[in-house]
């Protein structure tokens, strides 16, 4: 009986060691977690800050394109588009 005492109490801190390494390993999980969602919302504000349209055009405009100033326009159908 007195062995059966000694092992069970031996098991039980087994096991309170491994849950409080897994309570460790846990915490580091989710501050790791925490830090990328972080980074995640900040690269999604600056891709849509680069991808918007005022940014691309004054990047053209930085970069020596201009808008044209000519239109195009069609007065005759083109001829795929002529129902035969």
């Amino acid at each position: 009986m007195v062995v059966t005492i000694i092992a069970l109490s031996a098991v039980r801190v087994v096991i309170s060691n491994s849950i409080s390494t897994s309570g460790i390993a846990l915490d580091k999980i989710d501050q790791a977690l925490s830090f990328y969602k972080t980074q995640n919302i900040i690269l999604r504000e600056r891709l849509l800050s680069i991808t918007s349209l005022e940014h691309i055009s004054s990047r053209a405009s930085e970069m020596g394109f201009v808008e044209s100033k000519s239109s195009i326009s069609l007065n005759k159908p083109l001829p795929l588009a002529i129902k035969q």
